[in-house]
Parts: structure tokens; sequence; C-alpha cells
């Protein structure tokens, strides 16, 4: 009879896990097909400022595998190309974000390195074509620029390690938490166990605490 029950309750625990994640698939999917269909919109109404916006946005629900981070990539690179020589500054801009957005979706890997190391030729060129600013800048050839301006773009950029580990820690205590007020909170009856239920549900609002300021912080 304990067996089966432990056999029950680990095959809820699984469809939870399952059921989260493919909830959480579909949610980051859609988000960004919605700022996908926003920034194709306002592109066509010639809003060149909102459809960087919503390119990015789109980006940011990254998915790494399907959604719509490459076809947000794209737009912005070839907005960026068409605006050059029409509005440089907009072009940057455009750049910036593609290569912002990937940046801003790395965890323990970097997303996209051609689109950032295409990006990064881009905009060090477009710097360097702005109006000297001092004149030790006036001296130095718009190569000269775009050299030093990409050896700074090619700083490493990495996730701060400490406040990753709390990320990590927070969301995995989370779902933990919630499988263990699954399999430890009710008893036979399927009514909660009132101080199992207090002590697992502080464990859980702990672990999601950690999880939203870890996502803040890194």
């Amino acid at each position: 009879m304990m067996k089966s029950e432990l056999i029950r309750k680990l095959g809820w625990g699984l469809c939870f896990v399952v059921l989260f994640f493919f909830l959480i698939y579909l949610k980051v999917f859609f988000s960004s097909r919605s700022e996908f269909k926003n920034a194709e919109t306002a592109l066509a109404k010639g809003d060149y400022r909102e459809a960087i916006a919503h390119y990015e946005r789109s980006m940011l629900w990254y998915l790494p595998a399907g959604g719509y981070v490459e076809s947000s990539a794209e737009g912005l690179w070839k907005m960026g190309e068409s605006l050059e020589k029409e509005d440089p500054t907009l072009a940057l801009d455009a750049y910036r974000s593609l290569r912002t957005a990937l940046y801003a979706t790395r965890s323990f890997y970097t997303p996209g390195k051609a689109w950032i190391d295409r990006s990064d030729q881009k905009i060090v060129l477009l710097m360097a074509q702005e109006p000297p600013y001092s004149d030790a800048e006036k001296k130095k050839t718009v190569e000269q620029r775009a050299a030093e301006a990409l050896a700074i773009q090619k700083v490493p950029q990495k996730p701060d390690p400490g406040w990753s580990i709390v990320l990590e820690v927070g969301f995995w205590g989370w779902v933990a938490g919630v499988l263990l007020f699954i399999w430890v909170g009710f008893n036979v009856k399927r009514q909660v166990i009132l101080k199992r239920g207090i002590f697992v549900g502080a464990l859980i609002l702990f672990f999601y605490t950690l999880w939203i300021i870890g996502m803040m912080k890194a």
C-alpha cells in the first residue's frame, strides 16, 4: 500500500514538472511571437524605433529551440543595414539592440555568437564615423578609432557567478518545494496537513524570492 502510494505521488510529481515546463514554453513562445508581430507592424508603418523595441523584446523571450529570436535578429540586422546611410544613429541603435538582447539571455553559454560578432563590427564602424569628441580623437584615423572601439566591445561580458548560483538555487528549490508539498502536504483523505503545509509553503516562498532576486541581480 505504501509503495503504491509513493508511486502515485511520484507520478503526480512528474506530471506536474512536465506540465510546468510546457506551460513556461508556451508562455515564452507566444510572447516572443506577439512582440515579433508588433515589430513587423511598426516596421511596415515606418516607425523604426518602435520596431527596434519590439524586436528586442521578442529576442528577450528566448527559447533554445523554436520561438522568434532568429527572425527578430534578422529583422534588426536588415533594419540596421537599410538605415546606415539614411540615419546612422538609428542604425546603431538597431545593432546595439540585437547585441544587447543576446547578451541579456545568456546563462552558462551565450546564444547567437555569430550575430554578436557581426553586430560588433557594424557598431564599431558606425561609432568610428561619428565626429571626434576630443583633440586626441581628432588625430586618430577612422580605422584606429574602430580598432579601439572593437577592443572595448570584445571585453568578456559574463553574468555575475554568485547571483547566477542564487538564481539556480532559487529556481530548483522552488520546484522541489512544490513537489515536496504534493508528496507530503496531504493526508490519505486528500486534506492539507496544516503544519507541513505551512512549513513547506514557507520554503516555496523563500526559494521563489531567491529566484526573483537572482534574476534581477545576475
